[in-house]
């Protein structure tokens, strides 16, 4: 039981929202402020989620700062 108390997505509801929030991620940007929040490296993701990683890595590169479309 203690491994299941020190997994940040040890509960369904947890991993239900943690999966959402990959699913949505509009950028790499995103995706890596998602693995931040549920303190979750990109190997311990990529070996855990394969399937997700496959979305994660479509994901665009957006810069920091958008430049104004004319």
């Amino acid at each position: 039981m203690n491994e299941q108390d020190s997994d940040p997505l040890g509960s369904f509801r947890e991993s239900s929202a943690f999966e959402l929030a990959i699913m949505t991620a509009g950028s790499k940007a995103a995706f890596l402020g998602v693995l931040h929040e549920y303190e979750l490296s990109e190997e311990d993701f990529t070996n855990g989620f394969p399937e997700l990683a496959k979305v994660a890595q479509g994901l665009p590169d957006v810069p920091d700062e958008a430049s104004p479309s004319i």
